[in-house]
């Protein structure tokens, strides 16, 4: 049994207590990660197995790409808006669809789940919080302080929650591995992208390791790499268009697109795969630390370029057995 459990179960004893009683019809997913960020696949998963809690039933969940407005066919619906690390101006698709819904669902209740709010421009919040203030039932969950206080200063605090994130829904205890001595090597799973931090923390490291980002991530290949990006900006570049045809549905799934249809459970089996190779974790990712706890490894949270990591140790794990932060001495 994981080691945590008690606090697993608190932190989701805490997202149902903010999110259940604001759900109170049949609502639709929006946003979902029809990508290779194993990080976000598991907050689909988590956000998957709370809906298995609710009275009221989940009637569909849609990519950006394969959303239409017609979709949405009541003002009953409830609209919820995929949670993570999204929320502001670092991730301009996913932040301009939450302004499309926003925008064109007035009457809809719309909740977005628990994320990390960051903005780099002052222009960039002033400006979605004009839109976003004008909507008469819209919720926020984040998922530390800092994000709470930069909405708290700009958005109704009435409509705002702190909730953890919604991968703690997730048990792996069945998957949970105790490395003999002989293999106990180390990952330092280090970010390498937008979010990548400047700071190199290899000195921190103890023992031999390994250092990569996920196994989506780890092609040494750069034509892989390019390859694989041009799939995924096409396959949202088609389902844009497919999804007005007749029929559209036989061609492309709500949710996947074109792609398979078993993506984020691949997604998630690879990356419980990879973690489980390891003794001890050093992570720059917040999910690389969510789903070491999950699996019951001893992590070490190294930080990313604007503070996630540490702002959500802050918020929720400071009480968590072999979960350490790694503070820089700045002297």
């Amino acid at each position: 049994m994981n080691s945590n459990k008690e606090n697993i179960r608190q932190l989701k004893n805490i997202i149902s207590a903010q999110l259940t009683p604001l759900i109170d019809n049949d609502f639709i997913l929006l946003d979902i990660p029809n990508h290779r960020n194993i990080g976000d696949s598991l907050i689909w998963k988590g956000e998957l197995e709370f809906f298995k809690t609710l009275a009221h039933k989940c009637i569909g969940q849609y990519n950006r790409y394969t959303f239409k407005k017609s979709d949405i066919k009541s003002e009953k619906i409830i609209i919820l808006l995929h949670g993570g690390g999204n929320f502001g101006d670092i991730y301009e698709s996913s932040q301009s669809f939450k302004r499309y819904i926003i925008e064109n669902f007035p009457n809809n209740r719309i909740i977005v789940l628990p994320q990390t709010v960051h903005y780099n421009s002052e222009a960039n919040l002033k400006r979605d919080f004009a839109i976003f203030n004008n909507h008469r039932d819209l919720h926020v969950l984040v998922r530390d302080q800092p994000s709470y206080d930069t909405l708290k200063a700009n958005f109704n605090e009435e409509k705002l929650k702190l909730a953890p994130d919604m991968a703690f829904f997730l048990d792996f205890d069945a998957d949970i591995k105790t490395n003999s001595p002989e293999t106990r090597k180390n990952l330092y799973l280090n970010r390498t992208d937008a979010e990548a931090s400047k700071d190199s923390f290899q000195n921190v490291i103890e023992g031999e390791y390994d250092i990569k980002d996920w196994p989506t991530y780890n092609s040494s290949s750069k034509r892989m790499n390019t390859i694989t990006n041009y799939v995924e900006a096409l396959d949202g570049k088609l389902s844009k268009v497919i999804k007005y045809l007749p029929a559209s549905s036989l061609i492309i799934d709500n949710a996947y697109g074109f792609k398979k249809k078993n993506g984020m459970d691949l997604h998630i089996n690879r990356g419980k795969e990879f973690i489980n190779q390891y003794h001890k974790v050093y992570t720059t990712r917040l999910h690389g630390l969510i789903l070491s706890i999950l699996l019951d490894k001893e992590v070490v949270i190294l930080d990313n370029v604007y503070g996630k990591s540490k702002n959500f140790y802050d918020a929720w794990l400071k009480n968590f057995n072999n979960v350490k932060l790694y503070v820089k001495n700045e002297s």
